[in-house]
């Protein structure tokens, strides 16, 4: 399913993709799925965890570095966000997908407050980290970092200690 959303986009999702995808049957599939917000849900929940894995191995002892993890700088990166933004979109559109997507902005805003932000600033610093990752995906690999770095990059450097 990652795979498929990934690689090619949302439009392609289905469960007859994802079945082809697994080597399973499109039954085995809609057993666990039954529509094409599940899959998405599914894919973005465990591109989540896949995320907080990463995290707590890399321990990041700043914000930046924390944002670092996010954007998509090299590959593996480029694919969560890729997953991110297929999830987005559906949110757009799902009443329970767009639910918990303002819950997961809640958290993941409370987080940065936690780690010294204030209310505004950890919401301008989601909204960038938004952009930025849109921007990033359209550009080729070699040109993301110097747009983290004067984007987020000179953002996160401005803020007091």
């Amino acid at each position: 399913m990652l795979t498929v959303l990934a690689e090619q986009g949302i439009g392609s999702l289905s469960v007859r993709t994802v079945a082809a995808a697994a080597g399973v049957s499109p039954a085995q599939v809609q057993y666990y799925y039954r529509t094409k917000n599940d899959l998405v849900r599914a894919g973005f929940e465990y591109a989540g965890e896949q995320f907080l894995a990463e995290i707590e191995a890399a321990r990041p002892k700043s914000i930046a570095g924390f944002v670092e993890l996010w954007l998509p700088l090299d590959e593996p990166r480029a694919r969560r966000a890729r997953v991110w933004l297929a999830y987005a979109a559906a949110a757009v559109v799902d009443p329970v997908l767009r639910k918990e997507n303002a819950n997961l902005d809640r958290e993941l805003r409370q987080w940065y407050v936690g780690a010294g932000l204030s209310e505004d600033v950890a919401a301008q610093v989601l909204a960038m980290i938004d952009g930025v990752t849109l921007q990033c995906l359209s550009l080729p690999m070699a040109e993301r970092r110097a747009l983290a770095d004067r984007t987020v990059g000179t953002f996160l450097a401005a803020l007091p200690e």
